[in-house]
């Protein structure tokens, strides 16, 4: 049996979401609600005054479609260890540096940067795409746009030949650089279950052509529950 999508758009950008979702999960794709992630990797961090790769280790957590959490301890050599958490609930989208108290980010641009970037990492898990509030594009042989109604974001995924899903794409701002710029999510070939649920084995992500991270998937819970609190950092976690 076909997968079953409720998205609305064109049948040939379907067709792709489809052998997409296929090409990851077979005929019995997750139905995903919320989801939690554990990744070990690199991260591209200025110390001194350079830019340079330093160890990361980071969890994120999703209740879709609009919240996300991502919590990240980063390892320079030499100096302290960094905490960065940055949540966005559906309407407010906070931060937390080291032992600071959470900041309330009110700009506009950054909080849309916050939701494309969500809906970027959604566009990844495939499955999200399928929703009614979706609209799908297609955009070349390979490559078709989701667009969310209800936050007017849009991705464009690029496909493989063999339909794995090769890289997804927003523009929207850097909040390192001040610009728009293209945040880009650019999936391995190579699958592999973790915890049972099929990932890229490699997640790497750019700022156009500058590299930002590269991590490992390395623990995964589908469906937790996940409460409010969790995204309005009310919780104590951070």
């Amino acid at each position: 049996m076909p997968v079953l999508l409720l998205a609305q758009g064109d049948n040939e950008a379907k067709d792709m979401l489809r052998s997409a979702i296929e090409a990851r999960y077979g005929l019995q794709p997750p139905g995903l609600e919320s989801l939690r992630i554990d990744f070990k990797g690199r991260t591209r961090v200025k110390v001194g005054p350079i830019t340079t790769w330093v160890p990361i280790e980071a969890t994120a957590h999703f209740l879709f479609p609009t919240s996300l959490r991502w919590d990240a301890t980063i390892r320079p050599v030499g100096i302290a260890v960094q905490k960065v958490t940055e949540t966005f609930d559906g309407t407010v989208y906070r931060t937390v540096r080291g032992g600071n108290p959470a900041t309330i980010i009110s700009d506009e641009d950054a909080i849309q940067s916050m939701q494309h970037r969500l809906w970027a990492i959604a566009a990844v898990l495939l499955t999200p795409l399928g929703e009614m509030f979706v609209s799908l594009v297609r955009k070349e042989d390979f490559a078709f746009e989701a667009l969310n109604t209800e936050i007017h974001a849009a991705a464009t995924l690029s496909l493989r030949e063999n339909n794995t899903l090769h890289t997804v794409s927003v523009r929207c701002l850097n909040p390192d650089t001040g610009q728009k710029q293209n945040f880009i999510v650019r999936l391995s070939e190579e699958q592999s279950p973790v915890d049972d649920f099929m990932l890229p084995c490699k997640i790497s992500a750019f700022w156009d052509d500058s590299p930002y991270f590269e991590v490992e998937p390395v623990g995964v819970q589908s469906n937790p529950e996940i409460t409010p609190e969790v995204f309005t950092l009310s919780d104590n976690r951070s």
